[in-house]
C-alpha cells in the first residue's frame, strides 16, 4: 500500500513540475530610448475593441495577395523546406509558455501559421495574420539555423503578443471616428505594411522569440551574433536611431545578452 501511495505521489509531483508552463522576465525597459510616449487613453480604447483571429487571418491573406502581386514567392525548394521546419519547431514551443502579454488569443494561432520565402535582396522579414514572410536577402544573411530561428521566432511573436491585432484595433478605432472608408481589408493590409510596431514591441518580440528558440533547442546566443552583425552592417548608432521604428541593432544585441543572462544564466561571448 505504501508503495502505491509513494508512486501516486511521485506521479503527481512529476505532473506538477514538468506540466508547469514557463515564465520568463521580459525587461522591455531595455528598449525604451526615452522618446517613447505611452497613451493610457489609447490603451483603454484599444482594449474595448474586439478583434477575432479570423479578422487577423483575413488581413494576413490580403498582405499575401499584395506580396504575390509584386514578388516571386517560394513555397517549395530547400530554402522553403528549411524555414518551414524551423517555424514548426518554434510554434511547437508556444504552448509551453504562460501568456507574456495581454493578447487573449495567445496560443490560438498554431494551426494557422504559414511561411513564405520572397525573392528580394532586401534584408527583411515581416508578418501578418499568422503568415510569415522571409526575404532571400535575410535568409542569406543568416549564418545558421539558430539565426534563422531568431528571425522567425521574432515574427511568430508579433502574432502571439497581439501586435497584429493592435494595428487592426487602431484602424477600427479610426474607422469609428472617420467613417466606413477606412474599414476595408485592403486598407488594413496597407496600413499594417507601412505602420511600425514601435521599438518596445519589437524588443518584446526579440525576447519571446529567444525563449521559443531556446526551448526548441536552438542556440539563443546566436541571436546576439546576428544583431551584432546587423549593427556592423547598418553602421554606428546615431541620433536618428532614437526615432527609428526598430531598436538599434547594437542595443538589441545588448538587450538579448541581458535577457539570456537573467533568465537562463547564459553568458554569450
Amino acid at each position: 500500500m505504501n508503495k502505491i501511495i509513494y508512486l501516486v505521489s511521485a506521479v503527481a509531483l512529476s505532473i506538477a513540475v514538468y506540466g508547469q508552463k514557463k515564465n520568463t522576465n521580459h525587461d522591455l525597459s531595455c528598449y525604451d530610448n526615452g522618446t517613447l510616449i505611452g497613451s493610457e487613453f489609447e490603451t483603454a480604447m484599444l482594449e474595448s475593441i474586439p478583434v477575432s483571429i479570423n479578422e487577423e487571418l483575413e488581413v494576413g491573406k490580403a498582405v499575401y495577395d499584395e506580396m504575390a502581386g509584386e514578388y516571386k514567392i517560394l513555397t517549395s525548394g530547400s530554402a522553403y523546406d528549411r524555414v518551414f521546419r524551423i517555424m514548426n519547431q518554434l510554434t511547437a514551443q508556444i504552448s509551453k509558455f504562460n501568456n507574456p502579454s495581454k493578447n487573449p488569443n495567445f496560443g490560438k494561432y498554431n494551426s494557422y501559421y504559414k511561411i513564405y520565402v520572397i525573392e528580394s535582396d532586401e534584408i527583411n522579414a515581416f508578418t501578418a495574420g499568422a503568415r510569415i514572410f522571409i526575404t532571400t536577402g535575410i535568409y542569406n544573411f543568416c549564418n545558421n539555423d539558430s539565426e534563422l530561428a531568431a528571425i522567425i521566432g521574432h515574427e511568430i511573436s508579433h502574432n502571439e503578443l497581439g501586435h497584429i491585432a493592435k494595428h487592426i484595433k487602431r484602424q477600427k478605432g479610426a474607422n469609428s471616428f472617420f467613417g466606413s472608408g477606412l474599414g476595408d481589408l485592403a486598407y488594413f493590409a496597407g496600413r499594417l505594411m507601412t505602420t511600425p510596431f514601435g521599438q518596445t514591441d519589437e524588443g518584446h518580440c526579440d525576447l519571446f522569440g529567444m525563449d521559443l528558440a531556446k526551448s526548441a533547442g536552438f542556440l539563443p546566443c546566436k541571436t546576439v551574433d546576428l544583431w551584432e552583425r546587423m549593427a556592423e552592417n547598418s553602421g554606428e548608432k546615431s541620433f536618428l536611431n532614437l526615432f527609428s521604428s526598430h531598436p538599434y541593432s547594437g542595443d538589441r544585441a545588448t538587450c538579448a545578452q541581458g535577457h539570456l543572462k537573467e533568465n537562463y544564466s547564459l553568458h554569450c561571448e
